[in-house]
Protein backbone atom coordinates (compact mmCIF):
# COMPACT_ATOMS: atom_id res chain seq x y z
CA UNK A 1 0.00 0.00 0.00
CA UNK A 2 1.15 3.67 -0.94
CA UNK A 3 0.88 4.69 2.67
CA UNK A 4 3.59 2.26 4.23
CA UNK A 5 6.37 3.66 1.54
CA UNK A 6 7.22 6.40 3.86
CA UNK A 7 5.65 4.46 7.44
CA UNK A 8 8.28 3.85 7.70
CA UNK A 9 10.90 2.92 4.63
CA UNK A 10 12.46 -0.69 5.23
CA UNK A 11 10.20 -1.08 8.45
CA UNK A 12 6.72 -0.72 7.79
CA UNK A 13 4.03 -0.48 10.36
CA UNK A 14 0.28 0.83 9.59
CA UNK A 15 -0.20 4.39 10.88
CA UNK A 16 -2.15 4.58 14.04
CA UNK A 17 -4.15 7.45 12.41
CA UNK A 18 -5.86 5.18 10.03
CA UNK A 19 -6.03 2.26 12.87
CA UNK A 20 -8.11 4.74 14.41
CA UNK A 21 -9.99 5.98 11.22
CA UNK A 22 -11.10 2.37 11.39
CA UNK A 23 -11.81 2.46 14.13
CA UNK A 24 -14.29 5.62 13.54
CA UNK A 25 -15.85 4.48 10.47
CA UNK A 26 -16.68 0.94 12.21
CA UNK A 27 -18.08 2.91 15.06
CA UNK A 28 -20.54 5.02 12.73
CA UNK A 29 -21.80 1.87 11.17
CA UNK A 30 -22.27 0.86 14.87
CA UNK A 31 -23.87 4.10 15.54
CA UNK A 32 -26.12 4.17 12.13
CA UNK A 33 -27.28 0.63 12.88
CA UNK A 34 -28.98 1.91 17.01
CA UNK A 35 -30.68 4.90 15.01
CA UNK A 36 -34.10 5.29 14.18
CA UNK A 37 -34.41 4.73 10.59
CA UNK A 38 -33.85 7.08 8.24
CA UNK A 39 -31.40 9.49 10.09
CA UNK A 40 -28.06 8.33 8.67
CA UNK A 41 -25.17 10.92 8.84
CA UNK A 42 -23.27 9.96 11.58
CA UNK A 43 -19.85 12.23 12.77
CA UNK A 44 -16.64 11.85 14.64
CA UNK A 45 -17.09 13.85 17.71
CA UNK A 46 -13.84 12.79 19.55
CA UNK A 47 -11.48 9.79 20.24
CA UNK A 48 -9.68 9.44 24.46
CA UNK A 49 -7.89 7.05 26.07
CA UNK A 50 -5.86 6.09 22.60
CA UNK A 51 -3.54 3.30 23.35
CA UNK A 52 -1.29 1.56 20.71
CA UNK A 53 -0.11 -1.58 22.12
CA UNK A 54 1.47 -3.23 19.16
CA UNK A 55 2.68 -2.63 15.93
CA UNK A 56 0.51 -3.52 12.84
CA UNK A 57 2.40 -4.73 9.60
CA UNK A 58 2.02 -5.83 6.16
CA UNK A 59 0.41 -8.90 6.35
CA UNK A 60 -1.53 -8.76 9.63
CA UNK A 61 -5.10 -9.02 9.56
CA UNK A 62 -7.14 -6.65 11.67
CA UNK A 63 -9.96 -7.70 13.24
CA UNK A 64 -12.09 -4.76 14.61
CA UNK A 65 -14.87 -4.76 17.50
CA UNK A 66 -16.64 -1.88 18.91
CA UNK A 67 -19.13 -1.98 21.79
CA UNK A 68 -21.65 0.89 22.71
CA UNK A 69 -20.70 1.90 25.92
CA UNK A 70 -23.69 4.06 26.99
CA UNK A 71 -27.44 4.43 25.69
CA UNK A 72 -27.70 6.87 23.16
CA UNK A 73 -28.80 10.30 24.32
CA UNK A 74 -29.63 13.45 22.25
CA UNK A 75 -27.62 11.26 19.18
CA UNK A 76 -24.50 10.96 20.69
CA UNK A 77 -23.34 7.36 20.71
CA UNK A 78 -20.45 6.47 23.25
CA UNK A 79 -18.58 3.38 22.07
CA UNK A 80 -14.99 1.51 23.07
CA UNK A 81 -12.92 -0.22 20.13
CA UNK A 82 -10.23 -2.36 19.63
CA UNK A 83 -8.51 -3.61 16.86
CA UNK A 84 -7.06 -7.17 17.30
CA UNK A 85 -3.85 -9.00 15.33
CA UNK A 86 -3.21 -12.55 16.05
CA UNK A 87 -6.08 -12.67 19.02
CA UNK A 88 -4.63 -9.47 20.94
CA UNK A 89 -5.04 -6.16 21.29
CA UNK A 90 -2.56 -4.09 19.11
CA UNK A 91 -4.90 -0.38 19.36
CA UNK A 92 -8.27 0.24 22.20
CA UNK A 93 -10.09 3.80 21.97
CA UNK A 94 -13.20 5.31 23.75
CA UNK A 95 -14.81 7.09 20.71
CA UNK A 96 -17.60 9.23 20.28
CA UNK A 97 -20.16 9.51 17.29
CA UNK A 98 -23.33 11.99 16.58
Amino acid sequence: EWFLQGHFPGNPVMPGVLQVEALAQTGGILAINAMPEGQYDTYFLKIDNCKFKQKVVPGDTMILKLEMTAPIRRGICEMHGSVYVGGKVATEADLVAQ
